[in-house]
């Protein structure tokens, strides 16, 4: 596995703070809300190539009943997969965020519409600071219920 350098002491610090404050902190206070706020934008623009920008070129995306996902070009395809299958209107509830020096795992909950179904989900993911950069690592999901 590769390396990374760390980042200055300073800006170490401030994440872990950030990421210590309560789920219910807005993007403005809390760097990993404002990815996924980010991330939702891109997935309701349906853009594959954006949403893969918000993954680590060596990322994981483990989606239930299939398949690891491994790098940001087969990720984007996954996506553009599910838009063309009629995926849309991504909503998102963070439950939790446990931060770890220049990591972070969060855990929350989606709804997505894929055609006229109301797909209810929980996933995880573990972000990293990678060239300054947060992204995700590692993408698991799994679907509690169709509606």
């Amino acid at each position: 596995m590769p390396r990374f350098a760390p980042l200055p002491r300073l800006v170490a610090a401030a994440l872990a703070l950030l990421l210590a404050l309560s789920t219910a902190a807005t993007a403005e206070d809390n760097p990993i809300i404002a990815r996924m706020e980010a991330f939702a934008a891109a997935y309701n623009a349906q853009d594959s190539a954006a949403i893969a920008g918000f993954y680590a070129a060596d990322a994981a995306l483990l989606p239930p009943g299939q398949a690891s996902v491994l790098g940001r070009e087969a990720i984007a395809q996954h996506y553009a997969q599910a838009f063309a299958g009629g995926a849309r209107d991504l909503q998102f509830k963070v439950f939790d965020i446990r931060g770890f020096d220049t990591n972070a795992v969060e855990i929350g909950e989606t709804v997505v519409m894929v055609g006229d179904q109301r797909i209810v989900g929980r996933y995880m993911h573990l972000w990293q600071i990678v060239d300054d950069q947060l992204l995700l690592t590692r993408d698991m999901y799994q679907v509690l219920k169709v509606e």
